[in-house]
């Protein structure tokens, strides 16, 4: 991720930052992992927050998948509070549940 857009989204999270809080320290450096991983996977967004969408997040989710469901929840308030808090129009978009009827790979490679 370039300085630039990394300055953009810690300016954006300034009043969320609070010291001594170190929830919340954890939940912007979480939002920035977020942002570095759909930048690298997806070039044509040319690290531009303008050009992050619902598809892109959407794309996100299916790439973490492996996530527990509480990081998840998490990953999902951080980025509804930074949408909300910018002049992006941009719904983020729940991510799924586990089906609980797919088995883990770690379960497949016990059973065999």
């Amino acid at each position: 991720m370039n300085k630039h857009t990394q300055r953009q989204i810690l300016s954006v999270m300034a009043p969320y930052q609070k010291r001594g809080i170190p929830y919340r320290a954890k939940q912007v450096k979480r939002l920035l992992m977020i942002f570095d991983d759909i930048f690298r996977h997806e070039p044509y967004v040319a690290e531009q927050l303008n050009r992050v969408g619902r598809r892109q997040i959407i794309g996100y989710w299916e790439r973490s998948r492996g996530d527990s469901e509480q990081v998840r929840q998490e990953k999902y308030a951080i980025l509804k509070w930074f949408f909300e808090h910018t002049d992006l129009k941009v719904r983020v978009p729940i991510p799924k549940k586990r089906s609980i009827k797919s088995p883990k790979k770690s379960d497949e490679m016990r059973s065999k």
